[in-house]
């Protein structure tokens, strides 16, 4: 039994959304996802693939299309905390900026409503998946939207999703927004990758998955498994950009859950959430750590690299114990070694206790999760979400040091609403949003 590193009680400050909490429990196991791998390989030969798929960039380019999807949970309720973040959200984007939003069929008209009022239908279409469809927030995950050179839109998307809803709400928007959209026997979600102009990077730990599912075709003699594995992502998301797989030589801890005494009352506390056995990364996608902010005057690419320790001590606390900060900062030097300039931000661990239920569950309240727009030196553009809110207003001064940070790159700063209610299931910003066409 270990004691509790924090005797405070820090409850949420906003309503718990119990279909958020449930949506892990959509997950395929390895052989599953090995065996659709393999099904979706024989199909290749029926779809129609492009040729030259290219990746929509992460932060190079004018914002001028993105996808939101809006299940009926994020609207129920009176106080909606995922309602607030995404009108919040919206309003501030760029007047230039179209949306394709996918609600859930019982909010379509209450999403309509609100889009006439704030005068934006010229700017957002709106299409709709029944409601049985268990369809999540999470917007960016399920699929690529790559572009062949004549501009024509794909939906590329992986061989399976662990997440089956989101996989079958991704077939309707295809059908209604006019996507063509196909299947690839490689594995990716769409948090664990990152496109910069010449390059994009993908968490490793999906290229292992790719592996495994793969290994018979994979393997033989005289193959370099990276150059395979690159041939295979190049082929099916984008055949000019160099890929680069980041992860840390560092064994890590798996999602784990253990007894705590909290304040002389027996407690659990779940940490490392979402990480499996194995895992080659600190946090399973690397959007929640990594951002992208296009290069600096002397043509090197600039990525900010989430720090643990250095929030930890601008907040007095020791938690960065809990957070394996030296798989972060071996990241880091990766990124060195391969030519980026890299900028360290502080990426917070908070958490939040349920009294009922006696658990503490910890999370990372990521700025790196972030929206950016480079149009040139002069005109950039960062959407930051905030967490200095309710119980964690000592955050405060981590929002305004990343703010700091971003302008000190040039960046205007445009802060957003509250994102721990996103936060609390390993997500933000980037994480309900999906780059759907950049200028």
């Amino acid at each position: 039994m270990h004691h509790a590193r924090e005797a405070k009680l820090r409850p949420r400050h906003y309503p718990l959304i119990t279909e958020l909490n449930k949506e892990e429990e959509q997950v395929l196991n390895g052989q599953a996802m090995s065996r659709r791998s393999i099904a979706v390989s024989l199909l290749q030969e029926y779809q129609t693939l492009p040729l030259q798929p290219r990746l929509v960039p992460s932060a190079d380019g004018a914002l001028k299309a993105l996808a939101l999807t809006i299940p009926a949970y994020a609207m129920a309720g009176e106080d909606n905390p995922y309602w607030k973040v995404y009108t919040d959200l919206i309003l501030k984007l760029p007047s230039y900026a179209r949306f394709f939003i996918l609600a859930h069929a019982s909010v379509r008209e209450s999403v309509q409503e609100w889009v006439q009022e704030q005068a934006l239908e010229h700017r957002v279409q709106l299409a709709t998946v029944p409601d049985a469809i268990e369809m999540t927030v999470w917007a960016e995950d399920d699929f690529e939207l790559v572009h062949d050179p004549d501009g024509v839109p794909y939906m590329v998307q992986p061989h399976s999703n662990r997440r089956a809803g989101d996989e079958l709400a991704s077939y309707y928007a295809a059908r209604q927004f006019g996507w063509q959209r196909v299947k690839v026997p490689v594995y990716f979600e769409g948090g664990n990758v990152l496109v910069g102009d010449d390059f994009f990077l993908l968490g490793a730990n999906y290229g292992v998955d790719t592996f495994l599912d793969l290994r018979y075709m994979l393997q033989g003699e005289g193959n370099h498994l990276k150059k395979k594995l690159t041939e295979l992502y190049q082929q099916y998301l984008d055949r000019d950009r160099i890929l680069y797989l980041i992860c840390t030589t560092l064994q890590l801890p798996a999602e784990q859950e253990r007894l705590i005494k909290l304040n002389g009352e027996d407690w659990k506390e779940i940490l490392y959430a979402r990480n499996t056995e194995g895992t080659v990364q600190p946090i399973f996608h690397i959007d929640m750590f990594l951002t992208l902010a296009g290069r600096n005057a002397q043509g090197k690419y600039h990525v900010l690299v989430g720090d643990p320790r250095v929030a930890s001590r601008m907040l007095g606390n020791n938690f960065d114990d809990l957070a394996t900060p030296e798989a972060f900062d071996e990241i880091a030097e990766l990124l060195e070694r391969l030519k980026f300039e890299v900028i360290r931000n502080p990426l917070p661990l908070v958490y939040v206790d349920d009294a009922q239920e006696k658990v503490r569950k910890w999370y990372y309240a990521s700025y790196n999760n972030a929206l950016v727009e480079v149009n040139s030196q002069e005109e950039k553009t960062v959407w930051l979400p905030t967490y200095g809110h309710g119980n964690w207003q000592e955050l405060q001064q981590v929002d305004q040091r990343n703010k700091e940070i971003w302008e000190g790159l040039g960046f205007t700063v445009i802060l957003l609403e509250d994102y721990h209610p996103l936060a609390e299931f390993a997500g933000s910003v980037h994480c309900i949003t999906k780059y759907v066409e950049r200028e």
